[in-house]
């Protein structure tokens, strides 16, 4: 998984349940690598429906009930605005 890895540095510095640990890591990154190449080659080929990614909405923040909430917790640099 990673070049510094190898086999016999495993075994020099590492314990059982590191090594045990690192391979299990290893594995299900590999696992979820593989699930989004499925995914992507299911949408591909087969033209599979996905799922529409959720959209930014345009609402900006209500000011009036942020500074009733927080104004006096609010610190800003002299002369900043209010």
């Amino acid at each position: 998984m990673y070049a510094w890895a190898s086999p016999d540095y495993m075994l020099d510095h590492m314990s059982f349940e590191q090594i045990v640990m690192y391979y299990d890591y290893g594995l299900e990154q590999e696992e979820i690598k593989s699930n989004i190449l499925v995914g992507r080659l299911a949408v591909g080929l087969f033209g599979a429906k996905e799922k529409p990614k959720a959209k930014v909405t345009e609402e900006k923040p209500d000011r009036k009930a942020f500074q009733n909430a927080y104004g006096n917790r609010i610190k800003r640099p002299e002369g900043g605005a209010t």
